[in-house]
């Protein structure tokens, strides 16, 4: 009953994460717009395989890292908060035209093929990196997430496919009200919008926490 537990807490924290707008579904939404399905879902294979390196790195280095680094959780989630209001930011303050084939509003070279896009922007996203090394180990103990590593990843695999599809699924159903400018503006604030809640929201807990 506890590992039940502890298996649903992960799948709705990973699913709340995942639908939460940051750097990687937003490129893939971004990627399903300008370049189509296939190369979005291609795309999400590389945010996938991110994912799970970064949850095998929470399994098997963990206690390493915090011996480092006792307050490394911390850490990890402020760089994270003030990563999403630099994007925040950047959403904010664009005003190009998303199906201009040379937007770069993640920064993306053209050079990478979409699964290195998906690999890359995972790797280097505080937002995903503070999730499996700060709040996993939270909701799992050191042996228990070695223990049920199999059963995580598959869960893992799984949770990202169904939000990455439902984002790809969205983004082809609305890029025809896209076409207009001003509603990329609209999407664009509101996705900036909601980064900087979630932000200064992180920040503030984290802080309120740290001071007590």
């Amino acid at each position: 009953m506890q590992d039940l537990t502890q298996f649903l807490m992960y799948f709705f924290t990973l699913a709340i994460a995942a639908l939460l707008p940051g750097p990687g579904m937003t490129g893939l939404m971004f990627k399903t717009f300008i370049q189509g399905y296939q190369k979005a879902s291609l795309m999400l294979l590389g945010l996938i395989t991110s994912d799970v390196l970064f949850l095998l790195s929470s399994i098997f280095l963990i206690d390493y890292i915090h011996k480092l680094s006792p307050n490394f959780s911390f850490y990890m989630i402020f760089l994270c908060s003030f990563y999403l209001l630099y994007l925040s930011y950047q959403y904010w303050n664009f005003e190009d035209n998303l199906f201009n084939d040379q937007t770069q509003i993640l920064d993306i070279k053209n050079s990478f093929s979409a699964y290195r896009e998906g690999l890359f922007i995972t790797l280097s996203n505080p937002k995903t990196i503070s999730f499996y090394l700060a709040l996993v180990p939270t909701v799992f103990d050191s042996q228990s997430l070695k223990e049920k590593s199999i059963v995580l990843i598959g869960l893992t695999v799984l949770t990202l496919l169904m939000i990455g599809s439902l984002y790809i699924f969205a983004a082809l159903k609305i890029k025809k009200l896209l076409n207009n400018i001003w509603m990329q503006q609209i999407l664009l604030k509101g996705l900036a919008f909601l980064m900087c809640f979630l932000a200064l929201g992180m920040l503030y807990k984290e802080l309120l926490v740290f001071i007590v």
